[in-house]
């Protein structure tokens, strides 16, 4: 009914039927009782162009947790009102209220209306209410707890009955028919553990944006579940097509606490409650731009404390992108992580991306981060150039990643792109790329010893990697070398393996 009703008004709305991103279309939601959230909602509409007059401030709960009477009374009532003064939907209210507080709504037009973008202080999820329907809910998912976020997206539409998850017509798809389109708000939210964290990611993907997104990428494939198994298989896949260098993790265990981790471009893990492992480390920080997710049931179910779940945590760490559940999603239900990538590959922006990645509506999802973010927007070839002419230390990862992508017909080519680099600019990781890529063609080692200058300063994991590398080949001083750049770190230098290591290069 909602489908029919709503064709005979969107006939002439977006001819591509693609709600188009931008700033005049998108709202962005603030609470009025925090008011670090409503600056950084100034500062993310100032450097998207978004109109003063599209921030709406609310009186909303400081709590993340909300009932169905308080998300009616205080935040979708309220909104849908303000909408409907601005212009931005089109419809009636209809006397009387739902049993769960909705006023009850009719469209009688297609919203104006690309994006809610919600903002640190909203409330994050609504709680069970108990309420008993015939018939309501399919086996398995009953409920009526949900997203905030996700039960916002449909803002536009008739109040619809929130038990279980509604399909999301944008899933798997890059345009829809105008109706479809008009049914479905996109949301994104800028929050997470503190107002500096928040800050500190959007200012890395507007970083990444400028200047491209930069690193390597870091897949878990060793869940409890075969399907999803294969979605991050599917990932590492098309992060490889990319062009990023992929460590895969292939055991039920999350990254080891010795694994590499530099410029962690992309991070894509499951299955653990708390964050653990390598990328757990308050050491590991994200590349500016990151796009970083970990799958778990309950990974959003607090954004406020980064000890609680990944996606906080994820946040603290500096991811531009992330995503999250705040209830049980059940696995259909959760956002695929080889579709997020697909869509970045494909051009879409990270918002863009994540809903073409998500399968349900008024469900469990959160979608963290600036939705317009474009990681690709600086291409490999000006990367390039801007190594050349000002080098940074990121630089290193596009001259890497430029060689990946190069041909196997070029691979002389690519090893003199490296090898050129590495001496205008020593690093780490561009010396050991070059080595690696010799000793996969055959070729005899070439290393520069510069690169030892800035050992203090490199990843632990890479280190340890590189110290492999050359104790491996039977090089024992380079080994050793890299091994003393371990010693006064803390957790290395009492580590049983470490030990072993030193002893067989050392005497």
């Amino acid at each position: 009914m909602v489908r029919s009703l709503l064709l005979l008004f969107t006939l002439a709305y977006a001819s591509s039927g693609r709600a188009e991103i931008a700033p005049t279309t998108t709202i962005v939601v603030a609470n009025s009782n925090t008011p670090a959230g409503v600056e950084l909602a100034k500062t993310f509409m100032r450097y998207r162009g978004i109109p003063d007059q599209n921030l709406i401030v609310l009186d909303l709960s400081t709590e993340e947790t909300i009932t169905w009477s308080q998300y009616s009374d205080t935040l979708l009532n309220p909104l849908r009102s303000k909408l409907l003064a601005a212009g931005l939907l089109t419809g009636q209210y209809v006397a009387g209220k739902d049993v769960r507080g909705r006023q009850d709504y009719l469209p009688t037009a297609a919203p104006k209306l690309s994006w809610i973008v919600l903002m640190h202080g909203v409330p994050l999820k609504i709680q069970p209410s108990g309420i008993k329907v015939l018939g309501g809910g399919k086996q398995g998912i009953r409920g009526d707890q949900a997203c905030v976020d996700s039960e916002l997206a449909l803002l536009a539409t008739v109040n619809l009955d929130p038990e279980g998850a509604k399909p999301n017509p944008w899933f798997q798809q890059r345009t829809l028919a105008p109706a479809d389109a008009a049914e479905i708000i996109r949301t994104a939210r800028l929050d997470g553990p503190t107002p500096a964290d928040v800050l500190r990611a959007m200012q890395g993907a507007w970083r990444a944006e400028a200047q491209g997104l930069r690193g390597r990428a870091y897949v878990d494939v060793g869940g409890p579940y075969p399907d999803g198994d294969t979605w991050f298989k599917n990932a590492a896949e098309l992060t490889q097509q990319l062009g990023f260098p992929t460590d895969i993790e292939n055991t039920r265990q999350q990254f080891g606490v010795k694994a590499r981790s530099d410029a962690p471009a992309f991070y894509l893990g499951w299955y653990s409650q708390k964050a653990e492992g390598r990328f757990a480390l308050p050491s590991v920080q994200l590349a500016p731009g990151a796009i970083a997710l970990h799958l778990h049931s309950f990974s959003a179910g607090t954004l406020r404390f980064d000890s609680a779940g990944w996606t906080p945590w994820l946040v603290k760490q500096g991811a531009a992108h992330t995503s999250g559940n705040v209830y049980e999603p059940y696995l259909t239900f959760t956002l695929r992580p080889d579709l997020l990538i697909q869509g970045l590959q494909q051009g879409m922006t990270a918002g863009e991306a994540a809903w073409y990645a998500n399968p349900a509506v008024s469900w469990q999802g959160t979608i963290l981060g600036d939705p317009f973010y474009r990681p690709f927007a600086r291409d490999i070839a000006k990367q390039l150039a801007d190594f050349q002419q000002k080098p940074d230390e990121l630089g290193a990862y596009a001259v890497i990643r430029a060689a990946q992508l190069r041909p196997k017909d070029e691979s002389a080519k690519a090893l003199a792109d490296l090898d050129a680099a590495q001496r205008r600019t020593p690093s780490l990781p561009l010396a050991f790329a070059l080595a690696q890529a010799r000793q996969e063609q055959a070729l005899p080692l070439v290393w520069n010893p510069q690169v030892w200058a800035g050992l203090d300063k490199a990843d632990d994991g890479l280190v340890w990697e590189v110290a492999l590398f050359f104790e491996k080949k039977g090089l024992k001083e380079p080994a050793k070398k890299a091994l003393q750049g371990l010693q006064g770190r803390p957790a290395w230098k009492d580590d049983p393996e470490f030990k072993a290591h030193w002893d067989a290069v050392a005497r």
